[in-house]
């Protein structure tokens, strides 16, 4: 399984960017963080407000800094992949490996991939077309409150287990 991981992780891109440039992983990290503020920025706002914070504001308001945020989480799954795949040119560990036995990272996907369905959720179930026309002083749908408070939860465990993986391995 290690070797499957270590050979479709080593892109030759990442290895060239990584090799050629001592400024790659720390440019990489920038960015990681831009994207993390971008993502976590305008969709922590949202969603206070859909848990009730800031009810003068409308939903709307916000709802046009959302595409802020959809870059945000394209920046961070990128630079993520990067960190990923490139990992081995800043400390010699194969991805397959650090993806097998990192309890940090691992969490931190699982956490992810759980906002990404609670996002999935957001639409489907047409609590962001019931949330979209708030205005100010009204409250959201229990529903969208209670979504709205996952995905804060899930986009916090993303970012603390990700603040954890350079400091060790939690194993599983």
């Amino acid at each position: 399984m290690e070797a499957f991981f270590t050979y479709i992780l080593r892109w030759p891109i990442v290895e060239n960017y990584f090799t050629a440039n001592v400024w790659a992983w720390p440019l990489n990290e920038i960015a990681h963080f831009i994207g993390l503020s971008l993502l976590i920025g305008t969709v922590g706002m949202y969603d206070l407000r859909l848990l009730g914070f800031a009810k003068d504001m409308p939903v709307a308001c916000l709802r046009q800094l959302l595409p802020w945020g959809v870059f945000g989480f394209i920046l961070v799954t990128v630079t993520g992949l990067m960190f990923t795949t490139g990992i081995y040119y800043n400390i010699a560990v194969e991805p397959g490996e650090v993806l097998i036995s990192d309890g940090f990272l691992q969490l931190k996907l699982i956490f992810y991939f759980l906002a990404g369905i609670n996002l999935f959720a957001f639409y489907r179930t047409g609590m962001s077309r019931a949330v979209g026309d708030l205005g100010p002083g009204e409250d959201a749908p229990p529903l969208a409150k209670t979504l709205a408070g996952a995905s804060l939860f899930f986009w916090i465990a993303v970012m603390y287990f990700g603040r954890l993986i350079p400091f060790g391995q939690l194993h599983l």
